[in-house]
């Protein structure tokens, strides 16, 4: 009889739920608290409010903990931290490696943008890369990262932002903005020290160009964006 290899689990769908759950409950918990005192309320009623908020935290803090190991590896503070993306492409489980580098850089930028609160959906870059990635030598990586970018715009990755926040970045352009900059960190060589420091520097230079960035992913101009990579990615 052949002994079969346990397939292991993808741990990816259980992690987006999560992420959906308390995303839906943060934001349901803040209008609660913005609009109603717990404490005004009948005891009955204070008491079973209070315990939804308690669950809403507890939850919010053990989905919080899985992200914060996920940043340790893919930001530093392991060996298999995220490869640039030309060698990520010819990985072994390539769309799941890009997937979760991708959650962990974009929910790093959106905070530094002023946008903590979005939901940012791994389930959607994985599928994004799964269709877009090829490793057709014709096609540079900047070409599949402008086709990426696109697509991933286009595939709602970012949800949840408000008017407030999409306006702190120049031409309200959170999402484009956000999405470029993880995908320009993404092609930039970097070590494991650089890693941190390299997001942030592709960030700045995101934030100064947003209104050709915008422009551009409007447009869903390929040649455009990509000229934008190839201009940017040495200065990463």
């Amino acid at each position: 009889m052949s002994r079969q290899t346990p397939v292991t689990p993808d741990a990816m769908p259980l992690r987006e739920a999560l992420r959906g759950l308390r995303f839906m409950l943060r934001r349901g918990g803040e209008t609660l608290v913005e609009t109603l005192s717990v404490d005004s309320l009948p005891k009955p009623a204070a008491d079973l409010a209070g315990a939804v908020l308690r669950e809403v935290g507890e939850l919010a803090r053990s989905v919080d903990g899985m992200a914060s190991e996920m940043a340790k590896t893919v930001l530093g503070g392991h060996e298999n931290q995220s490869l640039p993306l030309q060698d990520m492409i010819h990985q072994q489980d390539a769309a799941g490696q890009f997937a979760a580098a991708f959650y962990v850089a974009l929910s790093s930028v959106v905070r530094r943008l002023g946008a903590p609160s979005v939901f940012i959906s791994e389930a959607a870059a994985k599928s994004v890369f799964t269709r877009t990635a090829t490793h057709d030598p014709g096609v540079s990586t900047t070409r599949q990262a402008a086709n990426m970018t696109i697509s991933l715009i286009e595939a709602k990755v970012v949800r949840g932002t408000t008017a407030e926040q999409a306006a702190r970045v120049p031409g309200s352009a959170l999402e484009p903005v956000a999405i470029f900059a993880v995908m320009l960190w993404l092609q930039a060589a970097r070590s494991e020290a650089e890693n941190e420091a390299a997001l942030d520097a592709a960030t700045d230079l995101a934030v100064a160009l947003a209104l050709d960035i915008a422009g551009a992913c409007t447009q869903r101009n390929a040649e455009q964006i990509e000229a934008l990579y190839t201009r940017l990615v040495p200065h990463v």
